[in-house]
């Protein structure tokens, strides 16, 4: 069957590509798709939401394709042709949220679903159990596992749990199965093991660690924490006098509907010694590498690449190709020549979006070091040269490079944009679409931090305006510093209309956050304003006085 070209998403609306976008990205796509409708549907207006309507008419409507040998042309429904991939992670997405959409939706999109049975597994047995879910009254429990990989998973965890005298450090790793009994496994299966299991490891907590052994505790966790951290690429901005260390507060939404506040410090004071680590790393290994030449086992898949990119070819199945994986067997310097014998910089836009669509399918993910590299041959020179609106195939690549890879996004291309000393308005409306549409909370006030030590200008106003439309929580000293920012602008800006939105935007999203003191200095702001919004902003002001 083959696979829609990427053209079909303009016929969504932008919540609507953003969804599919994120479910393209990879196996656990459905769990940030998840994130994406929760941060849509907590805005103010409501006509904001996500319309389920509108998606589910879409993906059932039908589609002309060519498919056989002799290109016979069919119709089809969109939802037929997604990739499987994204057909897995949307039937996943569908389970989380069955709750909240329509249940006259779910039933059609699973009877478009039915006109022709999916090769995939997964999909299938995805589409069982959200049938099962939509029965009322019914008695059928889905079995998840057949009798034949039970017997296998329970033969696993037998092996998993089994003492290994080769790595010691193995017990304290898979804590977490002793602490949760899989019910997979029978009580009288599992309860000899676990018991011994418990009963060393009390033991061994109840005798005295020795320096060495502590040493290597902390290695241990060390290995099994390291596929879950990830580096920040350090930027550099414009310090003042006196500046403050700001927390970042991080908000998940439980499934209960309860916000949960975690606090942590500040991003770049949390990674600065591991920043400084892969910097040092990084810079000598690009000392070493640039003028190297690109190895013949990485060169010899160039010539498949650039055949791929011009054919448009793209992967059923989700996948990136084969060839690919070279990007994850290159040194950091050996990655920027390869970059510029596949002539990513200066190569069409719909090639462009055709890698990045393979880039978001690639396993494993890339490091946030080769992320970084890519960002700046793939999108600064373009968006630094842009003279008139973006186009809709470089606007689409970045929005799904940074679905995936968003630290890089905000640490290296957003900081390189905004501060570029010929930036213009085409450039500005470019950033303002990536913070509206594709940044999660935590990437938002990482922008944040960063522009709020810069110096502003007229046409970084329209993106600290944006910033605050996105209504995210700030930390009191974020806060402070922002709005000592727009104070010290008020002379400035004050026949800017750019800067009276954004008080006017500080005054209504963030009320409960200004104190009397904050009142008392915005007073004064309003009193330099001679633009025409001068009324309004008074007006919020005093509702914000009269709280």
């Amino acid at each position: 069957m083959d696979s829609p070209s990427i053209p079909w998403l303009q016929r969504f609306d932008k919540s609507s590509r953003l969804l599919l976008c994120t479910l393209m990205t990879g196996p656990e796509a459905a769990l940030a798709a998840f994130r994406t409708l929760q941060r849509s549907q907590s805005k103010e207006d409501p006509r904001q939401g996500f319309d389920w309507q509108d998606f589910t008419e879409k993906l059932c409507a039908p589609e002309p394709v060519l498919q056989g040998p002799e290109q016979t042309l069919f119709l089809k429904p969109l939802l037929l042709l997604l990739p499987v991939l994204c057909q897995r992670n949307l039937f996943s997405l569908l389970l989380m949220v069955k709750s909240v959409v329509p249940k006259h939706l779910l039933v059609r999109l699973l009877e478009t679903s039915k006109q022709e049975p999916s090769s995939d597994l997964w999909v299938q047995r995805l589409k069982d159990l959200l049938q099962v879910e939509l029965q009322e009254k019914s008695s059928l429990t889905p079995v998840l596992l057949t009798d034949a990989c039970q017997k296998q998973l329970k033969d696993l965890c037998q092996k998993v749990m089994a003492p290994s005298s080769n790595n010691p450090g193995l017990e304290r790793k898979l804590s977490w199965y002793i602490k949760q009994t899989d019910p997979c496994l029978g009580m009288d299966e599992i309860a000899p093991a676990s018991t011994s299991q418990i009963k060393k490891s009390k033991k061994v907590s109840e005798d005295p660690i020795s320096p060495e052994e502590e040493r290597q505790r902390k290695r241990a966790r060390l290995e099994v924490d390291e596929s879950d951290s990830e580096l920040f690429k350090p930027h550099v901005v414009q310090q003042r006098s006196g500046a403050i260390r700001t927390g970042n507060e991080l908000m998940m939404k439980t499934s209960g509907n309860e916000d949960v506040h975690s606090e942590t410090n500040n991003i770049y004071q949390n990674s600065q010694k591991e920043e400084r680590v892969e910097m040092r790393g990084t810079t000598q290994g690009s000392q070493m590498d640039t003028t190297a030449e690109v190895p013949d086992h990485v060169k010899k898949h160039v010539p498949k690449l650039k055949e791929l990119l011009a054919m448009q070819c793209d992967h059923s199945d989700g996948t990136a190709p084969p060839e690919l994986q070279v990007l994850n067997e290159c040194t950091p310097g050996q990655l920027e020549g390869l970059c510029s014998l596949l002539q990513l910089s200066e190569c069409p836009e719909n090639e462009l979006l055709q890698f990045c669509t393979w880039l978001v399918a690639l396993s494993p993910d890339l490091s946030y070091s080769y992320a970084t590299i890519l960002v700046g041959k793939l999108f600064l020179p373009r968006v630094l040269a842009l003279s008139e609106p973006a186009s809709w195939p470089l606007t689409m690549a970045l929005m799904m490079f940074c679905s995936k890879y968003a630290r890089p996004v905000c640490c290296t291309l957003i900081p390189s944009i905004v501060q570029a000393p010929g930036k213009g308005l085409e450039q500005m409306k470019l950033v303002c679409k990536i913070i509206e549409e594709c940044l999660e909370p935590e990437y938002v006030r990482l922008v944040f931090s960063q522009t709020v030590e810069m110096s502003w200008s007229e046409e970084l106003l329209a993106v600290v305006h944006s910033l605050l439309e996105r209504q995210v929580e700030l930390s009191a000293e974020l806060f402070n510093l922002l709005v000592s920012n727009v104070c010290q602008m008020a002379q400035e800006f004050s026949r800017s209309m750019h800067y009276a939105k954004l008080v006017l935007t500080l005054l209504t999203k963030y009320q409960s956050s200004i104190t009397s003191a904050h009142q008392y200095r915005l007073s004064g702001v309003l009193d330099l304003n001679e633009t025409i919004l001068k009324k309004s902003l008074q007006i919020a002001l005093k509702r914000v006085t009269s709280r």
